[in-house]
């Protein structure tokens, strides 16, 4: 089952964010995405599992007309709020886009699949919408730590307890399927 964020959930994905790990965890997807995605100004990108919008604002900061999506209407509301025209944001869950075929250039799951409880069908919505492909970025759960954030969350409240982690073979075989 996937997990919709409440305030609560957006509270401990925001106290992994601003942590020194979080931190450091952003500045990779920063550089994963202005260096792999290969980005053309005014490229369509949706963002899929947006949350409050901190990769909305990257994408339209690197010239993309960004647009995100969100099962949370809390999220949505929040990256509304915060986004104002920069990119337009719409609630609708990662299984079922609201969106028609090929209507982007590129979709993004960031931080995304972890938490789905169908993430086959949310990679195969994404293609559907994306023309020229699909990005993905999770956390590697053969990461050590990934092994030590998911045994902190038995002892104290964590994000990393409602995530799935993925390792390399896994995505392989989502994809593939």
């Amino acid at each position: 089952m996937s997990l919709i964020f409440d305030a609560g959930a957006a509270r401990l994905y925001e106290a992994w964010y601003q942590s020194p790990q979080g931190r450091i965890m952003e500045k990779l997807v920063k550089d994963s995405v202005s260096s792999l995605l290969e980005l053309q100004p005014g490229e369509r990108i949706l963002d899929i599992g947006c949350g409050e919008g901190n990769h909305l604002l990257l994408l339209s900061g690197l010239g993309a007309r960004a647009a995100g999506v969100d099962a949370s209407p809390y999220m949505a509301r929040r990256a509304r709020e915060r986004l104002g025209s920069r990119a337009s944001v719409e609630v609708g869950g990662a299984e079922d886009l609201p969106y028609e075929d090929n209507e982007f250039d590129l979709a993004l799951f960031i931080n995304t699949l972890e938490f789905l409880g169908n993430p086959i069908e949310a990679l195969r919505e994404a293609g559907r919408v994306a023309r020229r492909g699909v990005f993905v970025a999770v956390t590697n759960s053969c990461s050590w730590y990934c092994l030590s954030m998911k045994v902190r969350s038995f002892f104290r409240r964590s994000i990393f307890a409602y995530a799935k982690s993925y390792n390399l073979w896994e995505l392989k075989s989502l994809v593939h399927s």
